[in-house]
C-alpha cells in the first residue's frame, strides 16, 4: 500500500471543495488498492473515476498536467467537468 502524504490529502480535499462549490456530484481517485472519494455534498453517488498511479495523481492534483495529458488518464465517467476544475488547479 503505497503512502499518502499529507500534501496529496490537502490538494484532495481542495479539489473536493471545488467540486462542491461547482454544483458537481463527487469523484473517485483510485490508486494501487486505495481510493479517495473527494466532492460528495450530498448523498448522490460520485459521477466519476480517475484511476492513476498515486505519483500521477499527486501531478494531477497540483496542476502540473495539461488538459491533454488530463483527458488521456483512465477515466471512468464523464471526465469533462472534473478536466476544467484540474486545468485550472
Amino acid at each position: 500500500m503505497a503512502a499518502v502524504s499529507p500534501e496529496f490529502e490537502e490538494l484532495a480535499a481542495e479539489l473536493g471543495r471545488r467540486i462542491v462549490d461547482a454544483g458537481l456530484r463527487g469523484l473517485v481517485l483510485r490508486f494501487g488498492d486505495q481510493t479517495r472519494i473527494v466532492g460528495v455534498a450530498d448523498r448522490m453517488p460520485p459521477a466519476a473515476t480517475l484511476e492513476a498511479p498515486l505519483d500521477e495523481l499527486h501531478a494531477v492534483l497540483s496542476g502540473r498536467r495539461s488538459t491533454e495529458e488530463l483527458r488521456a488518464l483512465r477515466w471512468i465517467g464523464n471526465p469533462e467537468p472534473y478536466i476544467a476544475l484540474l486545468a485550472s488547479g
